[in-house]
């Protein structure tokens, strides 16, 4: 298994055909058209909530009222945030091995969301984000998963907005991944080192967006050409500039 750490700034383009050295960044075209993910129909594991397309809310929270507030504020679904220890009960979902999640601590509870998604060359799975948190000492976490590549969105110390009824939140922020063929995403949320505090993860526009293919931009650029060398024998092989 692969684990990376995106830096802090706001809008990332990573190509998954270099995820099998390392996470790298590409430059991808604007998109010719988009789908939101229907996210309610990826399979679920803890507290996992969806709204609307494109959107899903998860929470380590594990429904025994340890934050300074009741956990109604900060659990989305009603159902508790599942094991990472003493059972891999998370890894288990993700197909990870048990010490998968252990990042600068050992996970012991989470929520996350998986599917498997077929893209087309040069397609773009594109998704905005905020972690939002109670924690100021352990390192809970919010990451994406791709096929066994682990990708570290965001921990406490990235969380620096007020929020409310959470502590602290990192504000809203984009990732886009270029991508070519079939691979396993999962979004999660990751309690480590304890259990007295809820951190979540909030997706929103969750979305594939289709690149026009190289051929076609090609293709537009020939006729683009064309048509200005038409334009400069008309204008010079017009009567009025015959003498």
């Amino acid at each position: 298994m692969k684990f990376c750490t995106l830096s802090k700034n706001s809008i990332f383009q990573i190509s998954l055909v270099s995820f099998g050295s390392f996470c790298g960044l590409a430059m991808t075209p604007s998109a010719a058209d988009a789908a939101l993910l229907d996210l309610g129909s990826w399979q679920q594991f803890g507290d996992v909530t969806t709204t609307a397309l494109g959107e899903a809310k998860l929470s380590n929270n594990a429904l025994q009222d340890e934050d300074f507030l009741a956990d109604t504020n900060f659990n989305y679904s009603g159902n508790a945030a599942g094991s990472a220890r003493p059972f891999p009960d998370l890894q288990d979902f993700l197909g990870l091995q048990p010490e998968a999640l252990d990042v600068e601590g050992e996970a012991v509870e989470g929520s996350a969301i998986k599917n498997t998604v077929t893209v087309a060359a040069g397609d773009v799975l594109r998704f905005d984000w905020n972690f939002r948190t109670n924690e100021t000492q352990n390192k809970d976490f919010a990451f994406l998963l791709v096929d066994n590549t682990l990708i570290k969105l965001a921990d406490f110390t990235n969380a620096t907005q007020a929020d409310s009824p959470f502590g602290q939140k990192t504000g809203l922020r984009s990732y886009t991944f270029s991508n070519a063929g079939t691979y396993t995403f999962a979004f999660g949320v990751v309690d480590v080192d304890g259990f007295d505090t809820t951190s979540a993860l909030e997706v929103t526009n969750a979305r594939i967006e289709t690149v026009p293919e190289p051929t076609t931009v090609l293709g537009l650029g020939m006729l683009l050409a064309l048509g200005a060398t038409k334009r400069r024998f008309l204008v010079k092989n017009s009567p009025q500039r015959r003498v």
